[in-house]
Parts: C-alpha cells; structure tokens; sequence
C-alpha cells in the first residue's frame, strides 16, 4: 500500500505542478483537477482525478498499482505519442518530403477548426498552448 501512494503521490506532485505553472496545457489540467470548479482542488478531487490512471495503469487487475505497471504504463503512453507525432508514416527511419508535407498538413488542418484555410487569432490561442522561444 506504500508503494502506490507513493507513486500516486508522485504523479500527483508531476500533475500539480504542471497545472500550477502553467505549461502547455496547464489550465485545462487545473480545471480538470478542480472537479467542483471553486478554485481549490481536495484530496477527494484527487482520489476522482487520478482514479482513471490507476485503472488504466493496473495491467493485473488486483487494485493496485506497481512501480513497474506504472513505468509500462508511461512507456506505452509515450509509445503512442510517438507513433502519433511521428511523420515518419512508412517506418523507414527517414522523413521524406512527402511525410514532412502531410504532417504539416494535418497539424494546419488541426489548427484550422473551420476549415477556412486560415488560422485566426482564435485559432491559435484555441489550440490549448502555445509555444514560446527561450527567453519571452
């Protein structure tokens, strides 16, 4: 039982602190965590917040959470990522042109929510972040 709260605590440390400082998509993390909306997240909120992670996390279904399981459970998530965020579609280990075009592509079209063929101002800040060169 110590092993999981300690890992709970840890992604809890990892989670809050990327909600409280803002990065990325720091806001929605924090409005995620404050389930009631006042401002302030609980201990309860947390149980409610991290109850889908534990789930998802126990690849034995016996209720708890292994440093192992959680370490394969973040690998498979980065994994994922990767594959998702990956222009190299064919796998050769090379991004041609026509891979590094369509996944400019995608990411324009995820950005233009109305498929004008622009990004407004809206757009971007809709996006849900924003990435800021070194220094601003």
């Amino acid at each position: 039982m110590k092993k999981i709260l300690i890992v709970a605590a840890a992604g809890l440390g990892v989670t809050m602190t990327a909600a409280y400082a803002g990065h990325g998509r720091g806001d929605a993390r924090w409005e995620k965590l404050d389930a009631n909306g006042d401002g302030k997240v609980t201990a309860d909120e947390m149980t409610e917040a991290h109850t889908d992670l534990i789930e998802k996390a126990d690849s034995d279904g016996d209720g708890a959470i292994t440093k192992d399981e959680m370490k394969a459970y973040h690998e498979a998530r980065r994994a994922e990522w990767r594959a998702k965020h990956d222009p190299d579609k064919n796998g050769d280990g090379v991004i041609d042109r026509t891979e590094f075009l369509n996944a400019a592509q995608e990411r324009f079209d995820r950005m233009d929510k109305n498929g004008d063929g622009v990004i407004s101002e809206d757009e971007k800040k809709r996006r849900g972040h924003r990435h800021h060169r070194r220094g601003e």
